[in-house]
């Protein structure tokens, strides 16, 4: 019955494991924990609403004592954000929204005050959610101590409906720089500013250390969907 609620076929896109645990995101929502040798639940959280249409499609990951879970739904109207919870218990340490609830809030953290001068306060985006959903990419840096998170399209897809007024709609298809034990964003890189054509940047992140002008450089890449690497 779940299967209705997503877009883009029932998939999924791996687990992640450490300390003799297997983490995996079910289709409807749930991130469970698995015990590596047996199989046996140890536990299970429901990270998302179920009266509103989102999926999870995409595979956790684990940075110490936490892992990590997105979701997806933003073409029939959701609000995104990325889900920290506790390696060993399941509750959940912070959660970072990508988008503001609304023009005058409330602001879950101060990343989205600055999020809200970037919409309008008329227009779709207060009904359907305003999109951003993490549905795939993420890659830690251990150098930096930074998680990286790419972030998906906006909800309605256009942007004369969903923000009339203009504005980069921010943190729609961009790249967040988060501290994965606080969830406070260090910086952030928005690929498609104002998508109105589904150009998600979830795509797969790359570190790695390259020459560029003489001199190695610590770097990100990343190949979304509006055709510039």
């Amino acid at each position: 019955a779940h299967a209705r609620k997503g877009c883009c076929d029932v998939v999924n896109r791996g687990v992640a494991v450490a300390d003799g645990r297997v983490f995996v995101g079910t289709y409807d929502g749930r991130l469970v924990a698995l015990d590596a040798a047996t199989g046996k639940v140890a536990w299970e959280v429901l990270t998302v609403d179920r009266s509103r249409p989102y999926t999870i499609t995409g595979a956790p990951r684990v940075v110490r004592d936490k892992v990590f879970i997105g979701n997806g739904g933003a073409e029939f109207g959701v609000r995104g954000y990325l889900g920290a919870y506790d390696a060993k218990t399941g509750a959940l340490a912070w959660r970072f929204y990508t988008v503001p609830a609304g023009p005058d809030g409330p602001f879950e953290h101060p990343e989205l005050e600055a999020a809200a001068k970037t919409w309008p306060p008329e227009g779709q985006w207060r009904q359907t959610g305003g999109g951003g959903t993490v549905w795939d990419a993420m890659a830690y840096d251990p150098a930096l101590d930074l998680l990286y998170v790419g972030t998906g399209n906006g909800s309605p897809h256009a942007r004369h409906l969903r923000s009339p007024g203009g504005g980069d709609n921010l943190y729609l298809s961009s790249i967040l720089a988060l501290d994965p034990d606080t969830g406070r964003m260090a910086w952030h890189y928005q690929t498609t500013p104002g998508d109105s054509w589904d150009y998600t940047a979830t795509q797969s992140i790359i570190l790695a250390d390259l020459a560029i002008g003489g001199r190695t450089r610590q770097v990100l890449m990343q190949a979304p969907k509006n055709g510039f690497f």
